[in-house]
């Protein structure tokens, strides 16, 4: 009798959620806190007299939390995890590499080389043929691989 009462009383539906809710913080996985939310929701229906009997509580709980589960966790995940696109297409030149004036080091043999930028030697690639101690000029950044030309690249772009 007394149990009956207790399960069906809002206290119990209430301590079950912030169970719920705090349980998220140590076994993550974002299913637990909708389940929580359904226990609150049916807590405060009780308590409001709105749900009297237990068979009522626990479809109420069982559909509230399935609606919050499959409705808002696509939503929550993607909020909480945060979203990541994926790489430029173009090298977007965080370093304003592109457009500087380069010493030509080694001669390019069939297109690479080695060039010096601000007093650091870089790999190189240009379809011309460079020598050394020429000057040329960044047209393009591929990681750690500048791209070279002897003539100056339009910055206007």
């Amino acid at each position: 009798m007394l149990l009956n009462s207790f399960l069906n009383g809002y206290a119990f539906w209430l301590l079950l959620g912030f169970a719920l809710l705090i349980s998220e913080f140590f076994i993550p996985g974002l299913v637990a806190v909708f389940f929580g939310v359904g226990a609150l929701a049916v807590g405060l229906l009780t308590l409001m007299g709105v749900i009297d009997s237990l068979a009522l509580q626990l479809l109420c709980f069982g559909v509230i939390s399935l609606v919050a589960l499959f409705g808002l966790r696509r939503h929550c995940t993607r909020w909480l995890r945060g979203g990541v696109g994926g790489r430029a297409k173009t090298d977007l030149d965080d370093v304003g590499v592109v457009g500087s004036r380069v010493s030509v080091l080694t001669d390019f043999l069939d297109g690479t080389g080695d060039v010096q930028l601000n007093g650091a030697k870089w790999d190189a690639e240009s379809d011309e043929p460079l020598r050394t101690g020429e000057t040329a000029w960044v047209i393009a950044i591929n990681g750690i691989v500048l791209r070279v030309s002897t003539s100056r690249p339009d910055r206007s772009i």
